[in-house]
């Protein structure tokens, strides 16, 4: 019986390959119009993209790039009819198309997955799946979401590398952090341009007291229809107000343990957990994150001598 700890698995054990939808892509000289409505129709947040010169998939964007490129240079009121939607998609990729975060992370269904986990640990969240011996099969994209999934319905998966019973606390998770928070005053699009600055996925919403009232994350921007584009110039806290019908943040306290922490990253469907120094005061102490739960893995990885 071979091993069924994750970093020794491959793509291939996790029998996700007859379950995950036919990859969608487009080319890079599709308007960025068409990259949106594709993103719209197929209810998707990211989008990879072929090179110039045949079918393989280079790069991947997302709404939060896309969006980013619209609005990201004005100062000005957010206006629909003066986005430069005609654009070629790859425009949004920049001239610096090797930049680390658009290069898309590749991995053969029979590697073990130790290389991607590392990957996801350094906050890239999905992966290419290829055959590299039979380019006729069918591409797929592994996320962090997967291997979280896995862990919770495997827990043995996990037998030596994580403790889903430990806390919050106990795992050096939340202490050598210091949390970039938004208040409430700030403007949507001011937070998101601040992301973009400084690579954050996710900040805290804090009113005048400190106090936790919501999140911005990149996977809540608004849908790619661009319908709603224009409340990124709301408040956050009448952003969040707007948003948070279908939005339950998703946060703990420090003694929570793993488990627990993976539940409600399965439950609200997020890439991130809030950690609250109690339920009373709200103050923000923390966040984990699936990559976090990736670098846990890798570094109590112990490399095999096989």
């Amino acid at each position: 019986m071979s091993s069924c700890i994750i970093t020794d698995l491959r793509p291939i054990d996790l029998s996700l390959a007859e379950t995950k939808p036919t990859l969608i892509a487009v080319s890079p000289t599709v308007s960025i119009q068409t990259a949106l409505s594709k993103m719209q129709h197929n209810k998707i947040t990211s989008l990879p993209v072929f090179s110039h010169n045949n079918t393989e998939i280079v790069s991947i964007v997302n709404l939060f790039d896309i969006l980013l490129y619209l609005v990201g240079d004005s100062t000005a009121t957010i206006e629909k009819e003066k986005l430069k939607l005609d654009d070629p998609v790859e425009n949004v990729l920049g001239l610096d198309t090797d930049r680390e975060s658009y290069r898309i992370q590749k991995v053969d269904r029979k590697d073990k997955l130790i290389e991607t986990l590392r990957a996801f640990s350094n906050g890239k969240h999905r992966a290419l799946v290829v055959e590299f011996d039979n380019e006729s099969k069918k591409p797929w994209i592994l996320s962090q979401t997967d291997i979280i999934r896995h862990i919770v319905n495997h827990p043995d998966s996990v037998a030596g590398l994580l403790d889903l019973d430990g806390c919050v606390q106990d795992l050096s998770l939340i202490q050598k952090q210091n949390v970039v928070t938004a208040t409430d005053s700030e403007t949507a699009i001011q937070v998101y341009r601040m992301m973009a600055e400084k690579n954050l996925s996710g900040v805290p919403v804090t009113d005048g007291n400190g106090e936790f009232e919501g999140d911005l994350c990149v996977e809540d921007l608004p849908s790619a229809n661009l319908e709603h584009i224009d409340q990124l110039t709301l408040t956050c806290k009448e952003y969040i107000k707007y948003t948070s019908d279908y939005l339950t943040p998703s946060t703990a306290t420090p003694d929570a343990t793993l488990k627990e922490i993976f539940a409600i990253m399965m439950r609200e469907d997020t890439h991130r957990v809030w950690i609250l120094d109690s339920k009373k005061s709200k103050h923000v102490i923390g966040v984990v994150t699936m990559s976090d739960i990736m670098g846990l893995l890798c570094v109590n990885h112990k490399p095999s001598l096989f």
